[in-house]
């Protein structure tokens, strides 16, 4: 079990762009490729730390889907935000898919 202080669906803010996001997917430490230093300067510390896959919308509204570290990531208090309105649906769908029961065959 992943001990994150996130989980899939809920919203975000990244702690230095102040981007909302939604969590869609969890990893319990960096799970990509290894990037060269010159690429991601991230600490051994930080690389075992869980990492999340986050949507986010860009400057023209458009989804974007970035992988970042618990600790680039602060929780958001609000639930509703108008003036991004697609990533408050994005996180309803998500915790209500997860909340359905699933029919097995």
């Amino acid at each position: 079990m992943i001990a994150s202080k996130y989980g899939i669906g809920q919203q975000v803010r990244h702690t230095l762009l102040g981007y909302l996001g939604v969590i869609v997917d969890v990893d319990a430490e960096y799970s990509l490729e290894e990037p060269a230093p010159e690429e991601l300067a991230v600490n051994d510390e930080l690389r075992a730390a869980p990492w999340y896959h986050v949507v986010m919308e860009d400057d023209s509204g458009q989804p974007v889907h970035t992988y970042l570290a618990e600790a680039q990531l602060s929780s958001e208090m609000l639930e509703e935000h108008p003036e991004q309105p697609s990533m408050d649906e994005l996180s309803r769908t998500i915790r209500r898919q997860l909340q359905s029961p699933r029919l097995c065959h």
